[in-house]
């Protein structure tokens, strides 16, 4: 029987997602329910959930377009298939069958796997290949491009003095992660409602679209702290987002929280504007996200969605999960 998620049991979806996907894609109720019904994108008429006997044996989650909902970029034509479990390939069939349907009705041009605002996947995970193939089967074309996420432990993490130099060195960047940094020479602080204009002047100027989205709900949800800014002469230059344990809301690499393990730490996105750049500035600000992260006891960490495995290499960080884009053309 195909039911709607209006009532949806979601410690049962959980359980069927964990049946389904491989442990380190693991997600809870919490979680999965943060990411569907509780985003304001989640499409009621083309998600679906299977039952029998009243026990959820497979759903698909498809989530809107943001633009021009929350933030212009995605294509307004397409829609996004969040996720997807079940026990078996019919039943995938048919629920996608069902989506793919309803989304022709309005007029919808193209399903992307992923990709969508509080995503799970920024494209298939190389490692889970009964999901690839059922998306291959249904005639999804895969783009050649991998994105990846990277981990590393953070524990005993401190810069090199040469890239805390644009910032004034080490000790003073550590003062300035755990007191607050002002004046006109270049340096860090962390963000929250208090100095919040100068950072959302900032991503209107340079990162307008999702980033600028994600940022400033991300302050609003979990207030200071998870926001490092760049600031020089009053002007902020630049941003990176760090998550934690503590988190009411992971968004991005952090949903994988179950599989980082306790303690776990997330960097990412991570900007700077053209005006400071060539000048060691990105990387002082990566390299103090990452050692304020580490100052507040992240243990493994993870920077999601990303194809510059050779830059974050350097700071040690290694390839944990290989994704390629996905998707599919509504033929009317």
């Amino acid at each position: 029987m195909r039911a709607s998620f209006v009532r949806a049991d979601f410690d049962a979806l959980a359980e069927l997602w964990c049946r389904f996907m491989p442990p380190r894609y693991a997600v809870d109720a919490a979680l999965l329910r943060s990411h569907t019904v509780e985003s304001p994108l989640f499409d009621w008429g083309a998600s679906a959930i299977e039952l029998e006997d009243g026990r959820p044996v497979g759903f698909v989650v498809v989530k809107k377009s943001a633009n021009p909902v929350l933030f212009k970029g995605p294509d307004p034509d397409a829609a996004h298939l969040n996720s997807m479990a079940f026990d078996r390939p019919e039943i995938a069939v048919d629920l996608l069958a069902y989506a793919k349907g309803t989304l022709r009705n309005r007029g919808v041009c193209r399903l992307v796997f992923g990709q969508d605002s509080r995503h799970f996947f920024p494209g298939c995970p190389a490692d889970c290949p009964q999901l690839s193939s059922f998306l291959m089967v249904e005639g999804f074309e895969c783009s050649p491009v991998e994105q990846f996420d990277v981990e590393r432990d953070l524990r005993g993490f401190e810069p090199d003095e040469a890239s805390m130099t644009p910032l004034g060195g080490l000790d003073t960047v550590r003062r300035q992660l755990q007191e607050g940094g002002d004046g006109d020479a270049p340096h860090v602080a962390w963000v929250g409602q208090a100095n919040l204009r100068p950072i959302a002047d900032f991503l209107e100027r340079e990162f307008p679209g999702r980033w600028h989205h994600d940022v400033l709900d991300k302050i609003g949800t979990e207030g200071h702290g998870k926001v490092l800014g760049l600031f020089e002469q009053g002007v902020c230059h630049g941003f990176a987002l760090t998550q934690q344990a503590d988190d009411r809301l992971p968004i991005g690499g952090a949903v994988w929280c179950n599989d980082l393990g306790p303690d776990w730490g997330s960097l990412g996105p991570i900007g700077v504007s053209k005006a400071v750049r060539g000048r060691g500035l990105g990387k002082a600000l990566l390299g103090a996200g990452l050692w304020g992260l580490s100052l507040r006891g992240a243990k493994r960490t993870i920077i999601d969605w990303t194809t510059l495995v050779d830059f974050y290499g350097a700071y040690g960080f290694e390839v944990s999960r290989t994704y390629r884009s996905l998707s599919l053309r509504l033929e009317p």
